[in-house]
Order: structure tokens, then sequence, then C-alpha cells
């Protein structure tokens, strides 16, 4: 009866099965942080988007609005089931043809902000 010789014996050991689970858990986690982080930004990408769509609309109505006062103008809007808080600040220029508008939107609860600045002729 001859004995196997151990040199021939092909496999792993449970020591080295247990390395190679460790690093392949490392890097699932080290995935799944990627993953979370990237479904993050885009949240915070899609909200800042929207308020961006909002203060381009308030910009819109204070393009057509006749009746501009001075001063500063704070309202609600909501947009895309967010709401927004606007502020709309009208200040005049050295030319007295024109004003200066100047529109944030903020998202309540959210990330989403965004800042307009626009230039609109006074009518007379």
């Amino acid at each position: 009866m001859t004995v196997p010789d151990r040199k021939q014996e092909q496999g792993f050991t449970l020591i080295e099965m247990l390395v190679a689970l460790a690093v392949f858990s490392i890097a699932a986690l080290a995935l799944m942080r990627l993953d979370i982080y990237a479904i993050s930004q885009t949240s915070a990408i899609a909200d800042a988007r929207l308020a961006d769509i909002v203060a381009r609309n308030e910009a819109a109505l204070a393009t057509t609005d006749p009746g501009l006062t001075f001063g500063e103008n704070r309202s609600t809007v909501t947009n895309g089931g967010s709401t927004f808080d606007i502020v709309r600040r009208i200040t005049p220029t050295p030319d007295t043809r024109l004003v200066r508008v100047d529109i944030a939107a903020v998202q309540q609860g959210g990330r989403g902000r965004a800042v307009l600045t626009m230039v609109k002729r006074v009518t007379p």
C-alpha cells in the first residue's frame, strides 16, 4: 500500500479560502459604497436642475411683468412635486432704462438651489 504524496494533492486550504473571501468582501463593500455615492449625487443633481428650472420660470415671469417694483419679493412655488422658496430682488442700474433682477430658488427640505441674475428693460 502506497501513501499519496502531499505535493501532488490539489485544492485550497481553509486559510486560503478565508483570505480569498475576506479580499472579495472588502472589494464588494467598496463597490457598494461607490454605488450609494453615485445614487446620492444623482439625486443632488436632479434637485439642483429642478431648482434651476424654477428660477428660469420666475425669470420668464419677471420678463413679462409690466409692473415691477423695486425691492425684495418673497414667494413659494411648487414645481415637480417639490416646494421652493423664491426670493426676487429688483434693483436700479446706472442706466435708468434698465433694472437688475436677482432670483434665488431654494428647495424646501432638499438640496436644490439656483441663483439667476438678469437685466430687464423698463417700459416707460
